[in-house]
C-alpha cells in the first residue's frame, strides 16, 4: 500500500544513524562520490560495498536520485501527477469529496504514477490522461461494458481490473459511487 511506504520510507530516514552508521546527508555525499548515477547499480553497490539491507538501499537510492528528497512527498507527489493536466482537478476533486463522503476511512494517495484509493486495503486508484481520469476498481467478475471497461493503462495492482473514465466534475454520479461501494465492499469483507 502507498500509505505504508511513506510511512517506512519517514522510519528509515530517522533512523538511518542508528541502524546504518550514517545520516541522510553523509550518504547523499556517499553516493555521490561513488559515480553511480542509475537505480539499480546504486542499489547493487550499496548492497555490495556498504553491506545495506534490500529496503536501507532502496530508500537511499531512491532519496538520490530524487534530489536528496523523500520519495514519498505526497504534496509533491500530487503537483507531478497534475502536472499539466490542472484541468482535471475540479473533477478530481469532486471524485475525492463524493468518495470520501460515502466511506470516511478512504485516502487518495498519490504515487509517481497514480493515485492508490485505499481504505483499510487497496480497492482502487485513479491515473490520468490528458483529458480524463481513469477511475480503476476491484470489481472482481463484473462484466465489462461501454462504461464499466477492462482496465487499461492503470499502472496498479492487477486486482484493479475495471475503469471508468470521468472528464467532469458531473461525470461522478450516483451510478459511479455505486461501482466504488461494490469495491469497497468486496475488499473490505
Amino acid at each position: 500500500m502507498a500509505r505504508d511506504s511513506q510511512k517506512l520510507e519517514q522510519e528509515f530516514i530517522a533512523s538511518a544513524r542508528e541502524k546504518t552508521g550514517h545520516d541522510l546527508g553523509e550518504w547523499m555525499t556517499i553516493i555521490d562520490q561513488s559515480g553511480q548515477s542509475k537505480p539499480n547499480a546504486i542499489l547493487n553497490w550499496l548492497k555490495a560495498e556498504h553491506k545495506l539491507n534490500h529496503a536501507q538501499a532502496n530508500f537511499l537510492s531512491g532519496i538520490f536520485l530524487n534530489d536528496g528528497k523523500p520519495v514519498f512527498d505526497y504534496e509533491v507527489l500530487f503537483a507531478n501527477l497534475f502536472a499539466g493536466k490542472d484541468a482535471l482537478l475540479p473533477t478530481y476533486r469532486r471524485l475525492e469529496e463524493r468518495v470520501r463522503a460515502q466511506h470516511s476511512d478512504v485516502e487518495f494517495i498519490p504515487t509517481k504514477a497514480y493515485l492508490s484509493l485505499e481504505g483499510k486495503r487497496v480497492f482502487g486508484c485513479a491515473t490520468l490522461t490528458k483529458s480524463a481520469i481513469r477511475f480503476g476498481l476491484d470489481l472482481g467478475d463484473e462484466p465489462f461494458g461501454d462504461y464499466v471497461q477492462r482496465a487499461k493503462g492503470l499502472g496498479a495492482m492487477p486486482n484493479v481490473s475495471h475503469m471508468i473514465e470521468i472528464a467532469a466534475p458531473d461525470d461522478v454520479t450516483d451510478h459511479l459511487l455505486s461501482y466504488v461501494k461494490t469495491a469497497y465492499q468486496r475488499t473490505h469483507k
